[in-house]
């Protein structure tokens, strides 16, 4: 081998590490970006979700404030919902009840 052959793949070693090297930052580079990229998405995600939350918040306040309003007007009526409610509800319970009985002794 001559000195020039040497030199040659010497240099062409070097352009071969150097080419890898400059593939390497730019994938690091890329990384950062999608890094960067994915944080953002997860700031914005959080933040409409409080906004969601917040929102579903005063809703609820609205609605027990229409609420108790509408039971102070009219408390009479609001006892007579509130024991329809009650009674079937227990109705339904117990027809369930009934009917997992009968299923398990059979």
């Amino acid at each position: 081998m001559t000195q020039a052959t040497v030199n040659n793949e010497g240099k062409s070693r070097v352009r071969d590490a150097l080419e890898t090297a400059g593939n390497v930052v730019e994938a690091g580079l890329d990384v950062a970006k999608l890094k960067k990229r994915v944080g953002n998405a997860v700031e914005e995600a959080i933040d409409d979700a409080q906004r969601l939350a917040k929102q579903g918040q005063y809703a609820l306040e609205d609605v027990m404030d229409d609420t108790t309003h509408y039971i102070k007007k009219n408390p009479w009526q609001s006892v007579g919902y509130a024991a329809g409610a009650g009674i079937g509800v227990g109705l339904l319970a117990g027809w369930l009840m009934a009917r997992r009985t009968n299923n398990t002794v059979h």
